[in-house]
């Protein structure tokens, strides 16, 4: 079940997705170095909310740290715990 090799190899280095995984334990680092009380506020601030993309009555009061249609995309790189990240590297 979880992915050690694969039978299909490729002759070229994955840059990409190599860059992606860096990216993803740098903010994490980022994330578990700010502390608990900035955790949070990292989560919020950064964190995809449905209520605050589509701008519906009685959105959350945290403020967001960038346009609400982009945090569909910093979200990607959250990670709640150090399991959390490695599941998805391990699978990226």
């Amino acid at each position: 079940m979880i992915p050690v090799h694969d039978d299909n190899p490729t002759h070229i280095t994955p840059w990409v997705t190599w860059i992606l995984i860096g990216a993803c334990v740098l903010v994490f680092l980022w994330q578990w170095s700010s502390g608990e009380a900035w955790f949070g506020a990292i989560i919020a601030g950064l964190g995809a909310t449905p209520e605050v993309i589509f701008g519906r009555e009685g959105a959350s009061e945290e403020p967001t740290w960038v346009a609400p249609w982009a945090t569909v995309f910093t979200s990607m790189f959250l990670h709640g715990s150090l399991a959390h990240l490695f599941g998805n590297m391990l699978f990226l």
